[in-house]
Parts: structure tokens; C-alpha cells; sequence
């Protein structure tokens, strides 16, 4: 479950968590369960040097007590103080009792410990921060509110377990961070009922979410000011009168940070909000169903004209006929997935958007998720007669195709509408009940993720191979569950096509 994940994250980061500085944790659900390894392997580191502390700490106290006796021994014979060797060898003994406690002391048998976890790792980055922010992107996308989210349940889903005042508190901390001010005071009003209910928590502080639930209310209007009444605030009226007074010198600089920074937790939902086929988008992965059933949703076996597929036919169902959209179900095996999964797990990585102008880039508010590419000797030795189901089902070669692509989506993973230049197949490795959708929004069409099963579809028209508009797509944002896919692209270069697609 998602929150849990984010409210382990958060745990983790806390307990001298070390993590990789170019990795982000929360983009893949594979990586996130490598977090409780990773903490296993720091309590062992934890516990050795607990052991060593109360190993150096018995024999600190035990050669002290050794050296006091030693001193009062010496302090009975005042005679030793005119034998000129005997104070030398006093000087000398008390010599080495200083190093000799000086290093019980320094604790580098324990420090030594502490190493074993990687010291080429550190506590740079804003990784929780990250985490948050997909937590919000969303909240944000599907319109749950603070008190739904918090509860762990959106509509009659539950997506979590019940966040309590501390982690709620969090929340407007990092959504004040991204100057976020309608989360802040979604997030701080859910934070102060929350402390109120569980006691009032150390662990928020008052002061602090007073200022959130002001400057929220005076930014954004919605005055929640009279909580704080409650809450006996000693400078409230102060602090209140104060922020009011300077206020209107400072709104131009607030807004023009919310339009600088904010931006990265609004452009989404902004940038969805004034496109009809993005709102459609939105409409399919909060439903998850089509609003229409066309006449082409058939479903039959289907053999191909393959002898071999007389005994084990292909299950084809029909999606949509213009364009071509089609599930072949049990496509991929159970041992092949596993091996595909245990092929991936060691080397993923942050998934990039191809872009014309810059090449490859890293845009989490567009995609977040991790990707492996297949290289081609294990492609070659594994996946052969997986090319030989596609090239049947699909009547294309997979000779120029591109390589296997694995993607694990994590915390919120998501891939907003886009275009692909290439006829393309989505193989799903997991089942993800009622979540992580891929949706058509021109269409009208989601296809929910099915273990084994392949989504196949042309983006090229198969006549002229000009690119088929309808077929924007993308990936609902995973509230909860673990998604993972294997895509494959086809190329014009190597079939039979009835147009010159060279010189296009």
C-alpha cells in the first residue's frame, strides 16, 4: 500500500537511512521493498556497534577502576616522591593509563562498525521531499481529500492505513516546502484535528502549524484561523496582526514563487485540467471503466494459421477495430516472468522521456516509474519463442524490433498521454485489481492490467503509415498494488507494407 510505503520511507530516512544519491526510491515498488533490506543490513551494522559500545564501555569501567586502585596504592607511599626512577616510572605508567583510556574512549573498534554500511553513500538529496510530492500529484489527480487520504480510503477503497497527526504533519511540512499553499492547509487543518484527537503529539509543533494554518488562510482565503483560537496560542494575535500588516507587500513575491515553484506539483493537474482529452484521461483511470461498450468487443481463439496453435490457441479479444486495438491473454508463462522480473530487478532505473530537442530526459510530473532494457544476448537466449507468439499473433517480424523493455512503476507511477512512433505490445506481468489502468482517452478505452496477458495496437496507419491520432495513451497513477510491464515496439523496416516508408 502506498501510504504505508511513503509513512516506511519516511521511518527509514530517519534510522541513519544511507541511500544512493542519482536513485530514487519511490519511483519503483521493486526498489521500495529493497528498503527493508537495506534497513536489516543497518541494524546488523547497529547492533554490532551496540554490542562493541557495552564491550568497550565494561572494559573502560574496569581498567578505571584498575587505575584507581593503582592511585591510592601510590598515594599511601609519599616516599616514591624522592626516588627520582620511581617518579619516572610514574610519569610513564600515567602516561599510558591516559592514551590507554583515551582510546576506550575514541571508540574505533565501534566507529569501524558504522562502515560496514557503504560510507561512498549519503543523506544528499530530497528524496523524501520526492516522495511527498507523488503522494500529492496524487491526491491531487484523483480529488481525494486530506481526511479521505489520511483515513487510507478513497471513495470506498481502501488504498492505506490510517495516517496519524505526525505523518499528517509531515505533509504540510513538505507541501509548505513546494510552496504549496492550498495543500498546506488542506494538510495542516487535518493535522490539527488529528493532534487534537490522538492527545497533541510532541511531534507536531504547535508554533510551526499555527504559521501554517494562517498564512494558508490568508493566501487562499479559506480562514481556518479560528482553530488556532482553540489551540491557546500565546502570540496568535501578534503573529496574526504581523502577517496581515505586511501581507500586501508581499503578495506579488508569494505569487510569483507559486507560479516558479509550485508549478511542479500544479503543471499535472493544470495541464490536464484545460485539455478535454486529458480530463477524459482523468475520468477513465478515477472509473476505471469505458463509458461505452462498442459492437467490436468480441473475444474467440485464435490459432493464426499456426499448426501449433491448433492445440494451444491464442485468446484474442477485440478492444477496438479503428484503430486496432487487441488483448491476447496468457501470452507470457509463469517461469518466464519470474525470470523476466529477476533479469530486471538488480538494474533499473529511472524512466526517461525521449525528447527531440534534448534527447532522453528525466520528467517525474510526466512519467515516474523505472525502466530495464533486455540486452540483446539474453533477449536471444530467453525470449526467442516469446518473438515467435508475437510475430504470429501480431503478422510482423520482430527481426528490427526494439528490445524488451521492463517498467516497475512505484509510488504514484504514472505515464501521462503521449504518442508512440512505433506499432507497439504492452505485456503485463502482474495483475493490479482495479488500478494502474492503461487508458485511450480519445477513444474512450482503459485496459486494466492482467498478468500474462499482452495489449497489442497499431500507432501507424498500416496503409500510409501516418500516425494514428486516437491511439494517445498513458498510464493511470497507481494509488495502490505493484505494476509491472514488459513493452515491445515494432518498425516499419523489415515488414511487408503496402507504402514506401522510407521516404517518410
Amino acid at each position: 500500500m502506498l501510504i504505508n510505503m511513503l509513512t516506511y520511507l519516511a521511518i527509514v530516512f530517519s534510522l541513519l537511512m544511507f541511500i544512493e544519491a542519482e536513485q530514487r526510491w519511490h519511483t519503483s515498488q521493486i526498489i521500495l521493498s529493497k528498503l527493508y533490506d537495506l534497513q536489516n543490513d543497518h541494524f546488523n551494522a547497529l547492533n554490532k556497534y551496540l554490542d562493541l559500545e557495552v564491550k568497550r564501555l565494561e572494559e573502560l569501567k574496569n581498567y578505571v577502576n584498575t587505575v584507581y586502585e593503582w592511585r591510592n596504592h601510590k598515594k599511601t607511599n609519599k616516599d616514591f616522591l624522592y626516588n627520582h626512577l620511581d617518579v619516572t616510572r610514574l610519569m610513564k605508567q600515567m602516561h599510558h593509563h591516559f592514551f590507554k583510556i583515551k582510546d576506550l574512549i575514541e571508540n574505533k573498534l565501534s566507529i569501524e562498525a558504522l562502515k560496514e554500511i557503504d560510507e561512498h553513500k549519503d543523506l544528499s538529496g530530497n528524496h523524501v521531499l520526492l516522495a511527498h510530492l507523488a503522494l500529492r500529484r496524487l491526491q491531487i489527480f484523483y480529488a481525494i481529500p486530506a481526511s479521505d487520504m489520511s483515513a487510507g480510503r478513497f471513495n470506498d477503497r481502501i488504498i492505506g492505513d490510517r495516517m496519524d497527526a505526525c505523518e499528517c504533519y509531515v505533509m504540510a511540512k513538505y507541501c509548505s516546502k513546494a510552496n504549496d499553499m492550498y495543500g498546506v492547509i488542506e494538510w495542516a487543518v487535518e493535522t490539527y484535528y488529528k493532534w487534537e484527537s490522538d492527545g497533541q503529539p510532541k511531534c507536531v509543533d504547535s508554533d510551526i502549524l499555527n504559521f501554517y494554518i494562517v498564512s494558508s488562510s490568508i493566501y487562499t482565503g479559506f480562514d481556518f484561523m479560528n482553530l488556532i483560537h482553540i489551540n491557546r496560542s500565546t502570540n496568535l494575535q501578534k503573529d496574526t496582526d504581523k502577517f496581515l500588516q505586511y501581507y500586501h507587500l508581499i503578495k506579488n513575491e508569494l505569487f510569483e514563487l507559486d507560479k516558479k515553484r509550485a508549478l511542479y506539483i500544479f503543471e499535472v493537474y493544470y495541464y490536464l485540467e484545460g485539455r478535454m482529452c486529458e480530463n477524459e484521461f482523468r475520468y477513465l483511470c478515477q472509473h476505471g471503466v469505458s463509458r461505452t461498450i462498442t459492437k467490436y468487443s468480441k473475444c474467440r481463439y485464435q490459432t493464426k494459421n499456426s499448426f501449433y496453435r491448433i492445440l494451444m490457441p491464442f485468446k484474442e479479444e477485440d478492444i477496438n477495430n479503428e484503430p486496432l486495438i487487441k488483448i491476447y491473454h496468457d501470452v507470457l508463462y509463469e517461469n518466464e516472468i519470474l525470470r523476466i522480473k529477476t533479469m530486471a530487478s538488480e538494474n533499473m532505473r529511472d524512466a526517461g522521456i525521449l525528447a527531440a530537442a534534448t534527447g532522453s530526459t528525466l520528467n517525474e510530473r510526466s512519467r515516474s516509474g523505472q525502466v530495464y532494457w533486455i540486452n540483446y544476448y539474453d533477449a536471444v537466449e530467453y525470449f526467442d519463442s516469446l518473438n515467435t507468439r508475437i510475430e504470429t499473433f501480431t503478422g510482423f517480424s520482430t527481426k528490427t524490433a526494439e528490445l524488451y523493455q521492463i517498467v516497475n512503476y512505484g509510488l504514484g507511477g504514472h505515464y501521462l498521454p503521449h504518442h508512440d512512433p512505433f506499432q507497439k505490445g504492452i505485456v503485463y506481468l502482474t495483475d493490479v485489481k482495479n488500478d494502474g489502468y492503461t487508458a485511450f482517452p480519445k477513444l474512450n478505452i482503459v485496459a486494466s492490467t492482467e498478468k500474462g496477458a499482452a495489449l497489442v495496437w497499431h500507432n501507424l496507419n498500416i496503409f500510409n503509415g501516418e500516425l494514428i491520432d486516437e491511439t494517445l495513451h498513458g498510464s493511470c497513477p497507481l494509488l495502490k498494488g505493484n505494476k509491472w510491464i514488459m513493452t515491445k515496439w515494432l518498425y516499419e523496416e523489415g515488414q511487408y507494407l503496402s507504402y514506401d516508408w522510407k521516404n517518410k
